[in-house]
C-alpha cells in the first residue's frame, strides 16, 4: 500500500469516528449512525472531479476529472477505478450517450463538446458551443439535455440521440446548470454574475422572463411534481423556492445550510435532497416534505458536484479542493422507515369515486345546473377529498390567497366559478381536502394554439383540415337532429351525454391529437388521469369527488372502470334540482 493510499485510509477511519459521535449543532444532527449516513469509500479519481454520471445499467460511473483532463471510470460494484479516458480542455460535464458506446463531454476551456468512445477513447463528432460549456442537465423527454456555456451566456438544447444541437437561448451573465420540468417544457437558468434566474419556454422556444433571486445563484433543480424549482443562492447561503407557474419566490431555507452552498440534488425516492457547502466542506441533508435540514455530512475540501446512484441511492460527491470522490451510504434503516411512513392505509381499501361534470362559466347563468345546484350536490355527496381541474403549480398560491385574504387572484383559477364561489367556501366549512389534478400548463396551451393555427392555415395540412371540417359538419348535423338539454345535470351525468361527447370530439382527436402534442385531446386527458391516479393512491379508502369539465367525463370513467379497488358512485341521487 502506497503512502497516498495509507493517507486516504487513515482519513476514512477518522471520518467514521467523527460520524459515530452524536454531535449536535444549531438544532441539527451531524451525520452519524443514528442519522442514517456514513462514508462508504473515498477514491482518487483525478484532480478537480466534476460531473458524475452513471451508465444506463448503473454498473459504471463516469467522472469528469477537470484538473487531470480525463474521464475516470469507476466500477459501481467494487467501487474501484477501472479505467480512464484522456480528453483535453478541462472537462466539466459528461453523460453516457443512448448508444451506450460513447460519452458526450463538455470541455470548459474549449469551445465545443465532443463525442468520446468508451472503448478506445477516440474523439468522434464535435459541436461548437462557445467557451465555458458546463455540466449537462437532464435527460428531458427524447434524450434531450441542457448545457449552459458560462462565457458565451447561452443555454443549448443537446439532442443526445443524434449528437446535434436542437436550439440555443440567450441567458444572463455566466449561466450555471438549470432546473427543468419533467416534461421538458420549461427551464430555469441561474445566472451567477447577475443574481438572476432566466426562465425559458422550451416548447414554444422563447425566453419568458428573467427574475432576481439573490447574489451568485449557482444551481437550480426542479422539485418532484414540477411545482417549485429550488435555486441555490450561494452569496446568501440559502435555498430559495420559485413557483414554476407564477415565477415568484414562495419559500426559502437558511437554517442548516452551510457556507457557500453550490448545488441541489434530489434522491431517487424524492424524500431527501442534498446541498453541497463548498466552504464548510460538508453536505446539508434536506427533508423535502418539511423543507428542513435534518443532517450534515462531512466531506473532503470544496465538495463541488454531487450525484445519487439510481439503484443504491448512495451519494457520490466530487471534492475539487482535495481531489477526492466521496461515496456516502444511506442506511437501510433510514430507507425502510421512510417507506413505511408513506403507507397509511391498506392496499385493499375500496375507494368510492364519483365524477361530476362541470360547465364552468355556464354555472353562473344555468337555472338547472347553477352554482347553487353544484353546492347542493357537494353537500349531499359528503366527499372526503375533491379532485379538481386546477394545475398543481397554481394551487398553493390560490389556497394561500383564499386562506389569508378571502380572495382569488390566480388567473387560471378565476376561470372556474365552481371553485372560486363554491368549492373554496365549502372547504372551509366542511373540511374536505382538495387535490389539484389538472395537467394544463400555459406552455401547453400556447403550443396547442400555435399548432392549431398551423393546421388551419398551412397548405401541408389542407387535405386533413378539409376532412376534419367535413366530419365535424356531419356530426354536428346528426347531434342537432337529436337535441338534449346540455344544462340538465341528470343528462350531463348520463351515458347518453358521454356518448355524444365521444362522437362530437372524435374528429378533433383523430386529426389533431398527435399534431397538438401534449395539448392533444387524448394526450391531455391521459396527463390529467396520471395525476388523478397518483392522487387516488394517496387517498385509498376515502370518498372522492372528481370535479372536471363535463367533456372529460367519458374518458375518466373509461379509465376508472379498469382500476382495482375503485367503486364508481352514481351521482344521480345527489343531483337535486332547485
Amino acid at each position: 500500500m502506497n503512502q497516498k493510499s495509507i493517507e486516504k485510509k487513515t482519513k476514512l477511519l477518522g471520518l467514521i469516528l467523527v460520524l459515530q459521535l452524536a454531535l449536535v449543532f444549531g438544532g441539527h444532527v451531524v451525520a452519524n449512525a443514528q442519522s442514517g449516513f456514513q462514508v462508504k469509500k473515498i477514491l482518487d479519481v483525478g484532480a478537480a472531479p466534476h460531473q458524475i454520471t452513471f451508465s444506463h445499467d448503473g454498473a459504471k460511473a463516469y467522472i469528469a476529472a477537470a484538473g487531470s483532463d480525463r474521464i475516470t471510470i469507476v466500477d459501481c460494484q467494487t467501487l474501484e477505478v477501472s479505467d480512464d479516458l484522456p480528453v483535453a480542455g478541462t472537462p466539466l460535464g459528461v453523460l453516457e450517450l443512448p448508444s451506450q458506446q460513447g460519452l458526450a463531454v463538455s470541455a470548459f476551456r474549449s469551445d465545443h463538446i465532443v463525442e468520446l468512445s468508451i472503448f478506445d477513447g477516440s474523439i468522434g463528432r464535435k459541436l461548437v458551443t462557445g467557451k465555458g460549456s458546463s455540466l449537462f442537465a437532464g435527460p428531458l423527454p427524447g434524450n434531450l439535455y441542457l448545457i449552459p456555456t458560462e462565457m458565451a451566456n447561452k443555454l443549448w438544447v443537446f439532442d443526445a440521440n443524434n449528437f446535434t444541437m436542437q436550439a440555443e437561448y440567450p441567458t444572463g451573465a455566466r449561466p450555471f446548470p438549470p432546473g427543468v420540468t419533467s416534461d421538458g417544457r420549461k427551464a430555469f437558468v441561474p445566472n451567477y454574475d447577475d443574481g438572476t434566474l432566466t426562465i425559458i419556454d422550451l416548447w414554444n422556444k422563447t425566453v419568458l422572463e428573467t427574475i432576481k433571486v439573490g447574489p451568485k445563484p449557482s444551481g437550480a433543480t426542479m422539485l418532484p411534481n414540477d411545482i417549485d424549482v429550488a435555486v441555490v443562492v450561494r452569496g446568501e447561503n440559502k435555498i430559495v423556492f420559485v413557483n414554476s407557474a407564477s415565477h415568484m419566490i414562495v419559500d426559502s431555507i437558511t437554517e442548516g445550510i452551510g457556507a457557500s452552498p453550490f448545488s441541489f440534488v434530489i434522491a431517487p425516492d424524492n424524500r431527501l435532497a442534498y446541498v453541497n457547502n463548498t466552504t464548510d466542506n460538508d453536505i446539508s441533508v434536506i427533508d423535502l416534505q418539511n423543507r428542513a435540514v435534518i443532517a450534515r455530512i462531512p466531506t473532503g475540501e470544496i465538495p463541488i458536484v454531487m450525484a445519487v446512484h439510481p439503484l443504491t441511492q448512495d451519494l457520490w460527491v466530487g471534492c475539487e479542493g482535495s481531489d477526492e470522490l466521496y461515496i456516502i451510504e444511506k442506511s437501510l434503516a433510514l430507507t425502510s422507515s421512510t417507506s413505511k411512513k408513506a403507507k397509511s392505509v391498506t392496499e385493499n381499501s375500496v375507494t368510492e369515486v364519483a365524477v361530476m361534470g362541470m360547465i364552468h362559466s355556464g354555472h353562473k347563468t344555468s337555472k338547472t345546473w347553477g352554482l347553487k345546484q353544484v353546492e347542493s350536490a357537494i353537500r349531499a355527496f359528503k366527499p372526503d377529498v375533491i379532485f379538481t381541474e386546477i394545475p398543481p403549480d397554481r394551487w398553493d398560491r390560490a389556497r394561500k390567497d383564499w386562506s389569508e385574504r378571502g380572495v382569488i387572484e390566480e388567473p387560471r383559477l378565476k376561470r372556474f366559478p365552481e371553485y372560486t364561489e363554491v368549492l373554496l367556501p365549502l372547504k372551509s366549512e366542511l373540511g374536505f381536502e382538495v387535490e389539484p389534478c389538472a395537467a394544463w400548463t400555459k406552455e401547453m396551451s400556447d403550443l396547442r394554439s400555435a399548432r392549431m393555427k398551423s393546421f388551419k392555415e398551412d397548405s401541408v395540412f389542407a387535405d386533413d383540415f378539409a376532412a376534419y371540417e367535413r366530419e365535424n359538419v356531419e356530426i354536428e348535423a346528426k347531434l342537432k337532429a337529436n337535441p338534449i338539454d346540455e344544462e340538465d345535470p341528470l343528462v350531463i351525468h348520463s351515458d347518453l351525454y358521454d356518448n355524444r361527447v365521444r362522437e362530437e370530439l372524435a374528429p378533433y382527436d383523430k386529426y389533431l391529437n398527435e399534431l397538438l402534442g401534449p395539448g392533444g385531446w387524448t394526450n391531455i386527458n391521459n396527463a390529467h388521469l396520471a395525476l388523478i391516479e397518483k392522487a387516488l393512491e394517496r387517498h385509498q379508502g376515502q370518498r372522492i369527488l372528481i370535479m372536471f369539465g363535463a367533456g372529460h367525463k367519458y374518458m375518466f370513467l373509461d379509465r376508472l372502470r379498469t382500476l382495482d379497488n375503485i367503486e364508481l358512485v352514481d351521482l344521480a341521487p345527489y343531483l337535486k334540482q332547485e
